[in-house]
């Protein structure tokens, strides 16, 4: 439970950082896994030590190649990193499924609201332009509301599709 409401705080931290500056800091992502891995040493938890690591790494793996092709950028990967060495990797996996679904009805949002990235998409194909970065799009909203999405569902016992194993 304090693992859960700390994903909490990180990703909301995280998500108004990214809403604000378009940047999350590494002081929040690395600094949470850094903490989390020294408190699990430092408490002899040795499982727990293996599993907020494999938990970071997969988060980071999810991401890699989306920040390789450009699509977000590396404060997001760790983000998502950060909260899978605090929920798991049995956990970072739905996260990372309900945040997309996150991310594309914010993403369809965004640019329903704004014609000219709407016309931008149609005319070019391409989602935005390459220019100021206050115009690029806060993915780590979207892992915030996935990370509570699948807190609230877990704790109610709501088991989707992508929630079986737990």
């Amino acid at each position: 439970m304090f693992t859960e409401a700390l994903a909490i705080i990180v990703s909301v931290i995280g998500a108004l950082y990214d809403w604000k500056s378009r940047r999350i800091p590494n002081w929040l992502t690395l600094g949470t896994f850094v903490l989390i891995f020294l408190f699990n040493l430092i408490t002899l938890k040795i499982s727990q030590v293996g599993y907020c690591a494999l938990g970071f790494f997969v988060g980071i793996a999810l991401l890699f190649i989306p920040y390789l092709l450009g699509a977000m950028g590396a404060g997001d990967v760790k983000l998502l990193g950060a909260i899978g060495a605090l929920t798991g990797y049995r956990a970072i996996i739905p996260i990372f499924f309900i945040s997309t679904f996150c991310g594309l009805l914010l993403a369809l949002i965004w640019m329903i609201n704004q014609p000219n990235r709407f016309k931008f998409l149609i005319t070019t194909g391409q989602i935005l332009p390459a220019v100021d970065k206050q115009q690029k799009f806060p993915y780590g909203i979207a892992i915030s509301l996935g990370t509570i999405l699948y807190i609230i569902l877990k704790s109610f016992n709501v088991y989707l599709f992508i929630l079986p194993w737990q």
